[in-house]
């Protein structure tokens, strides 16, 4: 008996731990290694836009003045992009707001498109947890790579 009883103890030490067993938190599940990380080469810039008001105009995103896409509230494109940097910018209704941001390969940033007074929008730099928070709620309305 002691000898069952000390493999039993044994198995569930082992199974305790090996990676990814056991229980786990709800905040882990949402955002577990399982996130979508930049290709080689390359840089992943998730550009995000938290809850809207159902009337609210979407906002208009563009790389190098070039339009990439726009956002309606709670959605996020993801843009993969080569290292170097870009000029990007956020359009409201009449106003656009510019953000000059350079990437590395391998590195993954999120940005935040919100309103800005009432006829502009900006793009403000987002922590990594906040902005994989927003994708996780949110909806994709694109991905886009650029060579």
């Amino acid at each position: 008996m002691m000898k069952f009883l000390g493999a039993v103890l044994l198995a569930l030490s082992v199974g305790a731990c090996q990676p990814g067993q056991g229980l786990q938190s709800e905040q882990t599940k949402a955002y577990g290694t399982n996130f979508p990380v930049a290709k080689d080469g390359m840089a992943a810039v998730y550009i995000v836009r938290d809850v809207a008001p159902a009337d609210a105009p979407a906002i208009g995103i563009t790389r190098s003045r070039t339009p990439v896409g726009s956002l309606p509230g709670s959605s996020w494109m993801r843009l993969d992009l080569p290292p170097d940097p870009y000029d990007l910018r956020a359009y409201g209704t009449q106003e656009s707001t510019e953000l000059i941001i350079t990437v590395v390969a391998g590195e993954t940033r999120f940005l935040l498109a919100r309103p800005k007074g009432n006829d502009d929008a900006e793009l403000l730099w987002l922590s990594w947890d906040e902005g994989r928070r927003l994708v996780r709620q949110g909806q994709q309305v694109g991905t886009y790579t650029y060579y």
